[in-house]
């Protein structure tokens, strides 16, 4: 259920932005984006006050033993132990869930009227529901940015594609290996209604005069407010 009070939307997308919300909660929300113009100016907020965030902590990949060490050393501790430990454990990590809620509460309250951006578009795979990109635009800007695990072929990638209506598509530029494209000016104004493309196309010439087959991915932007 998605809520209609105001600070609890803005608590639930914060979750969703963050990851915290389990499998059922997060399809829940994407689903929810398209019809729903507060959730979605709710999650773009989020998105934009905290995606920057992960660009500063370097991708890790934990080492290949460290679960055969963590379950040997659980195996070898005592019953009486591995239950004080494990209540810790499930202790530290709803204080931590608790404190990351307050945060975003306190965050909420003292800065209730930043500006949001006035678009937003959510861009599929066609024929499916999951969320694999989402557009925030405002004024002649747009931000773009995956929300899913989405790989282009070697030597080839997502390029973006606006298309105003009744126009040919115009070429915005190709995604970051990242998942990620910033464009300060669009040429074409950003607008309601404005269809958004990804199409897979060979890295070498980008941008291209016109896409080289169907879209990919497909959004709409709609007004944020």
């Amino acid at each position: 259920m998605i809520p209609a009070d105001r600070d609890e939307l803005n608590m639930v997308a914060g979750e969703y932005v963050l990851g915290l919300l389990d499998d059922t909660a997060a399809r829940e929300i994407e689903e929810a984006l398209a019809d729903n113009a507060a959730l979605r100016q709710a999650v773009a907020f989020w998105q934009e006050q905290l995606h920057p965030l992960a660009a500063l902590a370097p991708a890790a990949e934990p080492p290949p033993e460290l679960w055969d060490r963590i379950a040997r050393r659980i195996e070898n501790e005592p019953r009486q132990g591995r239950l004080w430990r494990s209540l810790a454990l499930w202790r530290g990590a709803t204080a931590a869930a608790a404190a990351i809620a307050a945060s975003l509460a306190l965050y909420i309250a003292a800065t209730p009227r930043l500006a949001a951006p006035s678009y937003v578009a959510v861009l599929y795979a066609p024929q499916q529901q999951q969320a694999a990109f989402v557009a925030t635009g405002g004024r002649n800007g747009l931000l773009v940015h995956a929300v899913a695990r989405e790989t282009a072929p070697r030597d080839r990638g997502f390029e973006l594609w606006a298309i105003p209506a009744g126009a040919k598509p115009i070429s915005l530029g190709l995604m970051s290996d990242e998942g990620r494209l910033e464009i300060a000016s669009l040429p074409t104004p950003v607008s309601e209604g404005l269809t958004l493309a990804i199409t897979i196309e060979p890295k070498e010439g980008a941008p291209h005069a016109g896409p080289s087959g169907p879209p990919v991915f497909l959004g709409t932007l709609l007004a944020a407010r």
